[in-house]
């Protein structure tokens, strides 16, 4: 740098510091403009970016980052990645997602292709998978193991949200060591891990939360036990003997303890409901639930009399959700029986107001039992059309995200019921949950779904997505050469 360059960045950093971000926003936007020297007008650009975020000006924000394309040597991705992270803070991630997109653009480095991947991440842009695998691709060629390996952990959780991509999201898991990563990384690998079809896969990602539990960050502890409780939740009746004792264990630690005195006695009733091999084991293991939570006993009791067949007086619909979280759970199980009670008593409207509730609270963000696509299946087959509306929007909701827990018959009874109604779209999403499970024959019906799609589109005209679907169920029929 010469010294007439030294000279003009010291007396625009004087103005900064005399006159204040508005008069330094006019210093260094007037130097990065008669700048010859590609290393003060970049260094000019960047502290006018500074000075305009400062101010929170959006238009001199855009030009500055335009700018920033014609710094056409030199690598600042580290100080546009900062840049970048403050600019999410502020509020302002349209603008961080286009400084890092024109980096990016300028120079293509491991770093500043995964700032780019980041903030397409937190603006949740469908992109964000895409360009993390950009990152890694890039990171692997520089050598820059902990940038590729933090892009693993990120795309892992993007393609975790959607069956379809579930498969793609365990593999890239799958290369990440979890000793590999910071803490806050492993408990994202676990909540990937969970919903892998393989026992010993999740036994391994339960194993992660144990060990951050027992981290001594009570925080991320926190949120370690919040996720296997959900797991827990999810998965119920379907717990494996080695997942069992490793909740068990996971419970029993005293950070667990100390935040739900309960949570290991649940875990162990959660581990007999899951072993119990006949009605009567089934019936103590129940007894002991209302041991861990007595408010549970009114509820098994009516379950108990709905099967034997007992008369219900229908409801009044007057009853609203209790406001306590733990009560209006228990108030959306009822609701699920009164769903069932209706059915068996062939009063279709009744079934499908008292469905109708459980999906607005589906869509307010409650999240209700796994059991509920068991019922809406049900419900799908009952064959009345109101009834059936509201159980297909239930059902199109719950296949929005990937949850660990299975329909109680399984996924493909559920694809079946979907495709004798004509409901080709959610089909597809229920044959690739039940693929992602490994249940039997599920690739042979999904790839005779997709080639049946397929066939259609092209009858229809539409030759790119009839190739795209034709080549997915020949993989999934015929699989590699």
């Amino acid at each position: 740098m010469s010294v007439a360059a030294s000279v003009a960045l010291a007396v625009a950093e004087r103005v900064e510091r005399t006159g204040g971000a508005r008069a330094g926003l006019v210093a260094w936007r007037t130097l990065a403009q008669s700048a010859s020297d590609v290393e003060v007008r970049a260094r000019a650009i960047l502290a006018g970016l500074r000075c305009a975020l400062a101010l929170r000006d959006g238009d001199a924000l855009d030009g500055l980052t335009a700018s920033w394309g014609t710094v056409d040597a030199g690598v600042w991705d580290e100080a546009i990645g900062s840049l970048c992270v403050e600019l999410v803070r502020a509020g302002l991630g349209p603008c961080a997602t286009a400084l890092a997109r024109a980096d990016a653009r300028r120079h293509p480095t491991a770093r500043s292709l995964y700032a780019f991947a980041r903030c397409l991440d937190v603006a949740c842009d469908a992109g964000a998978a895409d360009a993390f695998r950009d990152a890694i691709a890039r990171a692997e060629r520089e050598g820059a193991r902990a940038i590729e390996l933090a892009a693993r952990v990120r795309r892992a959780a993007i393609l975790a949200r959607a069956w379809e991509t579930l498969t793609e999201a365990l593999a890239e898991a799958g290369r990440v060591p979890p000793a590999a990563v910071p803490p806050a990384s492993r408990l994202v690998l676990a909540s990937v891990l969970l919903r892998a079809p393989s026992r010993f896969s999740r036994a391994a990602a339960l194993g992660l939360l144990d060990a951050l539990v027992e981290g001594g960050d009570e925080a991320l502890a926190a949120r370690a036990l919040g996720l296997a409780a959900r797991w827990a939740d999810e998965v119920r009746d379907g717990l494996t003997p080695l997942e069992a004792d490793r909740l068990v264990a996971l419970f029993g630690r005293e950070a667990a303890v100390r935040t739900s005195p309960r949570a290991r006695d649940a875990a162990r009733v959660l581990a007999r409901i899951a072993a119990a091999k006949d009605e009567r084991a089934l019936a103590a293991a129940l007894d002991g639930a209302t041991g861990v939570d007595p408010r549970l006993a009114p509820l098994h009791a009516r379950a108990r009399d709905v099967l034997g067949g007992r008369y219900e007086a229908p409801p009044s619909g007057a009853d609203a959700p209790p406001g306590d979280p733990a009560r209006r759970r228990l108030f959306r199980w009822s609701e699920l029986l009164d769903v069932v009670v209706a059915m068996r008593d062939r009063a279709p409207s009744r079934a499908a107001s008292a469905l109708r509730s459980l999906v607005e609270a589906e869509a307010s963000g409650e999240r209700l039992p796994v059991e509920v696509l068991g019922v809406a299946q049900a419900a799908l087959a009952y064959g009345d059309p109101e009834l059936g509306a509201v159980a297909a929007e239930l059902v199109a909701r719950r296949l929005r995200e990937v949850s660990a827990g299975a329909p109680p018959r399984g996924w493909a009874l559920l694809a079946d019921t979907l495709a004798g109604l004509g409901m080709a779209e959610l089909e597809g999403s229920a044959r690739r949950a039940s693929v992602a499970a490994k249940e039997s024959g599920a690739a042979e019906a999904l790839g005779t779904s997709l080639a049946r799609e397929g066939w259609e589109l092209a009858k229809r005209g539409e030759r790119a997505r009839a190739i795209a679907r034709l080549r997915e169920a020949k993989a999934l029929l015929v699989g590699p050469r």
